[in-house]
């Protein structure tokens, strides 16, 4: 038989399913979810084909029920603050997911006289992360701990001097920063009250005039030379030991601390700070690797290079640490797939370990750049340092010729005088090349943070537009999306309009916003005060970063709009193959958000969200076309039932019967046919079970023509014979279809009974072409099997086929077996078929029992033969009779 495509076989598993009463019960599916550090995840929603199933107890842990746990492929779990990286099965029903921690950021920007302040490092004391470095209109952006929080005990560093709290301001609704730096300095210098060399006395309540006394007890902050908190030193005061802790805090009476008893084992103060009003005090320390003037021009080198440094080394311990992860869960998965021999489990494991092993080659990738990177900024620093050097000990060794000079030449002072001012003139020039070099140094430095940072958004857009194409019906995961585009331009609003050229118009499903989901919401594309309309319209991106001033470039005015939340807009058009979609917007309170965006990465964006929208209108269209052709084919499986013989038909004529049809798919190519026919004065009784060429629509319009030309040849033409009605019956067939003049090759395989009562019995003549009978009897208690003729009814063979005829005589009880190959040729998860032989062994050891149960083992055998979502391969037909 020809095959079909593999689209039909789960419509055709449900079908039979239904037919026959096996209704499968809904599994309870087990899962946990964890984060990097293997602790479980609370609250995590869990999202199966884009519907929300369960929500993560404390212990990380969810449940959800599943009528086919080994089918499920879209699951998706979400928890703010993570990125899900991967998931699988751990054992029978059982998930296990990984998430990974997405970066937490805090905004900010430093002013100095209403002006922003570039180029200053600033930090949060405690925090474990690197400086960052402000830009030229003074921002900065800091990565923190997840869970952190902005307190009022909260002290930034800027350039590392501590900044008092009434010079920041914080707002928490936009998770944003502002520092205010003093006209004359970061901090007010103050006065330390002098140690008096008696026993320690109480700091007067009342201040001397210029000066300012502290607390008893003061707070003394350690930081390292990159401003990070110096934890676990010992510090002796006054032979007393004192141990930072993890913030470099430590705590002291006040009046028995000074600079002079103040030491730090293998390390040296740079500088100290007191801020007396919050009773701090705030030492720097260096490890006195260098000496002394050496140290400062290395010092002021750091400066301009650690924060890029800091954070490739804080990224290449991450990734370190993640490959480390990824190394056990893989070990851990291979020992598992060594000892499981389930093939299910086997193939979730198999999965689950080649999405482990494509992450660390993912990782490990990353971690060689982040290593190239930072031997790339070791050379650069080693080389600028090397400079350095050689131009200090070539001034100094000026400097030294020029006093010999001096000494041997005094007496000649006009000579002298030229000397000095040669030599001045050579300092100049050298000075002149030290500051042309610093600058293309920054420039460099700047230069270096861009492209970064369009690296990381180029990243940042290609993982969002996988999550656009990743599914058919994307506006079911809008929440989703918004929190990754929020990871690359701010956007509280974020919503997809798609074309409707029928009613024209933009049609907004989903769309988030401060409210929530909008369900839908439409604008017409001839609405000339609709933002989204002139975007679709001009075929051109629309970004504005004040709608109350830019707004009239836009959309008339003289009628009065609605109040706008939403200040900074975007809409990028959606096209594909020159033809508009639809558009995409992003919006966002505040004003001015979108003046530094990447216009390259928007429209990037932007044709992810077209091929998405394409695939989506697409995957519509395809499905309401699906379902017209299906229900077609329904509906021809209705007339196709209404030509086979009625269940009361065959109880009336035959003491007991079973019929076992499964058709491959919705209509099938096999069909069984029985006529009573009165003859003579003698009743015959016509049998038939039909095997056409194909399955599926080909196979059933077989099926008609063949039924039709039965019920020709018997009830019109008069043909008892069985011999007779295969003859005719071929050649009914190639004139149907027209064999002997086209290229047509179908037909059809038969097995046909002729019964009639005499007095001796019950006389039977059989015809086959290509199909056999199965004949029980009562008396000899065995199964014969009686073969057809070796030839098809149709085909395209010009040989003249005659048919032969067996005529046999059966007793009450007796039982004929009729069947098409569907069910000899089916095979199994090892390629086996059940074959002829095992076929007779069945009829033969149930042929005692009802017929009700022989076609129930039947069906037992064929369905254990199934095991394992192996298809069937053809339609199935078998029958029997008791006479």
């Amino acid at each position: 038989m020809k095959q079909i495509s593999k689209s039909y076989i789960l419509t055709l598993f449900l079908l039979l399913t239904t037919t026959f009463g096996l209704t499968a019960q809904d599994k309870l599916v087990k899962g946990v979810v964890i984060d990097e550090d293997q602790q479980p995840v609370y609250s995590a929603v869990v999202y199966l084909e884009g519907k929300q199933v369960a929500t993560t107890n404390s212990e990380g842990k969810f449940t959800f029920p599943a009528e086919n746990p080994s089918k499920i492929r879209n699951l998706n779990v979400i928890k703010r603050g993570y990125k899900m990286q991967t998931w699988a099965f751990e054992g029978a029903d059982v998930i296990k997911v990984l998430l990974t921690f997405a970066p937490v950021y805090i905004d900010g920007v430093v002013y100095k006289d209403g002006n922003p302040v570039s180029g200053k490092y600033v930090k949060i004391s405690g925090q474990k992360f690197s400086a960052v470095k402000t830009n030229d209109k003074g921002a900065f952006q800091l990565i923190v701990d997840r869970n952190y929080k902005i307190q009022n005990s909260t002290i930034f560093l800027v350039d590392g001097d501590p900044i008092k709290k009434n010079f920041t301001k914080y707002n928490p609704t936009v998770n944003k920063v502002t520092i205010t730096l003093p006209s004359e300095g970061l901090q007010k210098e103050v006065k330390v009250a002098k140690k008096t060399t008696s026993a320690p006395k109480k700091v007067q309540a009342k201040p001397l005039e210029d000066e300012i006394y502290v607390d008893p007890i003061l707070v003394v902050v350690v930081y390292d030379e990159d401003i990070s908190p110096a934890d676990s030193l010992n510090v002796r005061i006054n032979e007393k030991n004192f141990i930072t802790d993890k913030n470099g805090e430590f705590e002291v009476y006040a009046d028995s601390l000074s600079e002079a008893n103040f030491e730090i084992d293998d390390y040296s103060i740079i500088k100290t700070k007191y801020d007396y009003e919050d009773n701090y005090m705030f030492v720097y320390i260096s490890d006195g690797s260098e000496d002394g003037g050496q140290g400062v021009t290395n010092m002021e080198y750091s400066e301009n290079f650690q924060a890029v440094f800091n954070s490739l080394e804080a990224e290449k311990q991450l990734l370190q640490e993640n490959g480390s992860n990824l190394r056990k869960e893989i070990q851990k998965i291979s020992e598992k797939l060594d000892k499981d021999i389930n093939p299910k489990n086997k193939k979730s494991l198999e999965s689950y370990l080649e999405r482990l092993t494509n992450s660390l080659i993912e990782n490990e990738l990353r971690y060689e750049e982040a290593q190239y990177k930072t031997s790339q900024m070791l050379d650069r620093m080693r080389n600028q340092i090397s400079n350095q050097e050689t131009t200090i000990v070539q001034i100094e060794e000026e400097k030294e010729e020029v006093e010999t000079e001096r000494m041997l030449y005094f007496v000649v002072a006009a000579i002298s005088l030229i000397l000095i001012f040669f030599f001045y003139k050579n300092s100049q020039k050298l000075k002149e090349q030290r500051d042309d070099l610093q600058e293309i140094t920054g420039r460099l430095e700047k230069a270096n943070e861009e492209v970064v940072k369009s690296h990381e958004e180029m990243l940042s857009v290609k993982d969002i537009g996988q999550k656009f194409t990743a599914t058919l019906d994307f506006d079911k995961h809008m929440l989703d999306l918004q929190e990754s585009v929020m990871e690359l331009v701010p956007a509280n609003t974020f919503g997809i309009g798609i074309y409707n050229k029928f009613e024209k118009r933009l049609e907004f499903r989903n769309q988030v916003s401060d409210v929530g989901l909008e369900n839908y919401y439409s604008v017409s594309v001839s609405d000339a005060y609709s933002l989204a309309s002139w975007c679709f319209n001009n075929e051109v991106e629309l970004i504005i970063n004040n709608f109350d001033e830019e707004s009239p470039l836009y959309i008339p005015q003289g009628r009065k709009m609605p109040t706008r939340i939403n200040q900074s807009i975007i809409y990028m058009p959606l096209i594909v193959e020159t033809k508009v979609l639809g558009v995409i917007t992003m919006q966002a309170k505040e004003i001015d958000q979108y003046k530094d965006i990447n216009i390259s990465n928007l429209k990037a964006l932007a044709s992810y969200a077209s091929i998405a929208v394409a695939n989506y209108i697409s995957y519509k269209e395809l499905s309401e076309k699906n379902k017209s052709i299906t229900d077609s084919m329904r509906y021809a499986k209705t007339i196709q039932n209404a030509i086979l013989p009625s269940e009361s038909l065959l109880k009336e004529n035959f003491k007991d019967h079973f019929i076992l049809y499964r058709s491959k798919d919705i209509v099938s190519g096999d069909f069984y046919w029985f006529k009573r026919k009165e003859v003579n004065g003698t009743v015959m009784k016509f049998i038939a079970v039909v095997d056409c060429t194909g399955h599926g629509v080909p196979g059933a319009f077989m099926s008609m023509i063949g039924n039709t030309l039965l019920n020709d040849i018997v009830n019109v033409k008069g043909v008892t014979d069985t011999v007779e009605i295969l003859n005719a019956l071929n050649v009914g067939v190639k004139e149907s279809l027209q064999q002997e003049n086209s290229m047509n090759d179908d037909g059809m395989d038969v097995a046909l009974i002729a019964m009639k009562e005499e007095a001796d019995g019950v006389h039977v003549q059989f015809s086959g072409a290509k199909r056999p009978i199965f004949v029980y009897t009562q008396e000899k208690q065995e199964l014969e099997v009686i073969q057809g003729d070796i030839k098809s009814i149709g085909y395209s063979s010009r040989k003249n086929k005659v048919f032969s005829a067996h005529t046999i005589v059966l007793q009450k009880e007796d039982i004929i077996y009729l069947s098409t190959d569907g069910y000899v040729d089916q095979n199994n998860a090892n390629r086996e078929k059940i074959g002829s032989l095992k076929l007779k062994d069945i009829i033969a050891s149930n042929a005692t029992k009802s017929m009700a149960e022989q076609e129930e083992a039947l069906e037992e055998i064929l369905d254990q033969h199934l095991v394992g979502e192996i298809e069937q391969r053809d339609d199935i037909t078998v029958m029997g009779v008791k006479v």
